[in-house]
Parts: structure tokens; C-alpha cells; sequence
């Protein structure tokens, strides 16, 4: 099977992992807006279903997706912000530039990303269930963050080992320098951004296993499992969780 591969936005991959995922179908990658001309013909072809933004209206003003038109009329904006970076400025005045206390902030934006988010994560399945079998983009702005949470819900969904979503999760620090990861990374207030150091801009431009393992620990301690989660807080029927096994399995 022929992989699809777009070389001009970082971060571009396949959702699917091990052998129940069917490959070509669900696809995660950083920004759209470096698409150029001979990779928005690949995406033409490949006639998704819908291509989804994770990015607050901000980040989509800053860098807005370079769609051709008939790509844009598949673009959704689902909007999720956890002001990551306005609370790592407010963190530097209680414990200074330390790369550990940013990490803790991390591992809360990824607890915020399940709590917080309900509504898009309802529009998102939504989406999915309807797709018809024609293949769907999602991203955000590096496509690692809330990105890797939606990858995260759909490979759990097809019982994958943790450790081998990590491992895919993982992926992302080697597809993203930490400048292209970060580039529209701004603050609420042009105030604060003066503040932002190069420590908070490492830790911005990597994944790392304690913040997914973060947003696992809050749906087991808060919601039991993620199937769970899913049924009770999302509104999701076993029959919707099986439809898409049958969708986007083998």
C-alpha cells in the first residue's frame, strides 16, 4: 500500500499503528500553512472528509491553513486553548526559569485538554462517525499536543498497548525542532511575551511521557477508563465506539 506523504508541513503522519488501524484513512500533522502547491494536489486526491483545526482563532489568524478552495470547504475549526504559555510566565514568578516547574504546567494543560474540552472532543467523534470512509486531517499547531491527545483517544479505542502509543506519541520530538514547534507560540498580552525564556520554549517544543501519562491518570482518577469517558461524558453509544472500529479497522 502506497503511503501518503506531504514533505511541506511538519510533523505529517499516519494515525494508525499496529494491525487493527487501516492505514490512509486518519492522518496528524503540525499547521497547514507551509502546504506547497504539489502537496495540496496529494491532499486534493486524497479527498478528506474533513481536515480539522485544534487551534484557537489566534493561532489560525497568525497562520492560517493554505487550502485551495476545494480544500476549504473540508476545513472545521475546533478551537482548544489551555493558555500554556501565559501560565508559564505567571509560574516563573512563584518558582523562577525552572524547566520542571514548566513541565508541571505542561502535564496540567493535557489534564485541561480532557477536562475542559468536552465539547470539541463530542464534535470530533461526531465528525469521525460520519466520515463515510473517506479519510480525515487533524492538527494543531505543532501537531503534538492536542493532537496527540485525539491520536491517543483513537488508538486506545482499537485496544493498542499503552506503550506503543507512547512510542507513536513519542514520535513527534524527532518530525519538530523545537523552533518550528514553537514558532507561533505567543502569550495573551504582547506584555508577557517579553518574558518568555528559552527554557519555556524547550519544554514547549517537546512531548514527553509524563504529560499523556498526565491526561491517562485524570480520565482513570476522575472518569474510571477512557471508554468510559467516552460514554458518560461524551455522549457516545457502544455502537459508536464499534462504528468506528468497523470505519477505520481492518
Amino acid at each position: 500500500m502506497l503511503l501518503i506523504s506531504i514533505d511541506s508541513v511538519s510533523n505529517f503522519r499516519d494515525v494508525s499503528i499496529g494491525s487493527k488501524m487501516k492505514k490512509n484513512l486518519l492522518f496528524r500533522c503540525a499547521k497547514l500553512s507551509t502546504l506547497n502547491i504539489k502537496d495540496i494536489k496529494i491532499l486534493e486526491t486524497l479527498n478528506p472528509y474533513a481536515i480539522i483545526d485544534f487551534r484557537d482563532p489566534k493561532e489560525v489568524k497568525m497562520a492560517p491553513d493554505n487550502l485551495s478552495s476545494y480544500l476549504l470547504e473540508r476545513y472545521i475549526n475546533l478551537p482548544i486553548s489551555a493558555s500554556t504559555l501565559s501560565r508559564m510566565v505567571s509560574q516563573k514568578q512563584i518558582n523562577g526559569d525552572n524547566i520542571k516547574s514548566y513541565e508541571e504546567v505542561m502535564e496540567e494543560s493535557y489534564r485541561m485538554y480532557i477536562n475542559n474540552h468536552k465539547k470539541v472532543w463530542v464534535k470530533f467523534f461526531e465528525i469521525l462517525l460520519k466520515s463515510n470512509n473517506l479519510p480525515i486531517i487533524f492538527h494543531c499547531s505543532a501537531g503534538k499536543d492536542r493532537t496527540g491527545i485525539a491520536s491517543f483517544m483513537i488508538q486506545s479505542i482499537f485496544k493498542n498497548p499503552i506503550d506503543k502509543i507512547l512510542e507513536n506519541y513519542l514520535i513527534s520530538n524527532d518530525l519538530l525542532t523545537i523552533k518550528a514547534a514553537t514558532a507561533e507560540q505567543k502569550t495573551n498580552s504582547s506584555k508577557q511575551d517579553t518574558q518568555v525564556t528559552k527554557n519555556m520554549l524547550i519544554t514547549l517544543g517537546k512531548v514527553q511521557t509524563s504529560y499523556l501519562n498526565a491526561a491517562m491518570y485524570e480520565i482513570e482518577k476522575k472518569y474510571i477508563s477512557l471508554e468510559n469517558y467516552f460514554i458518560s461524558q461524551l455522549g457516545l453509544k457502544h455502537n459508536d465506539i464499534q462504528k468506528i472500529q468497523q470505519i477505520f479497522g481492518n
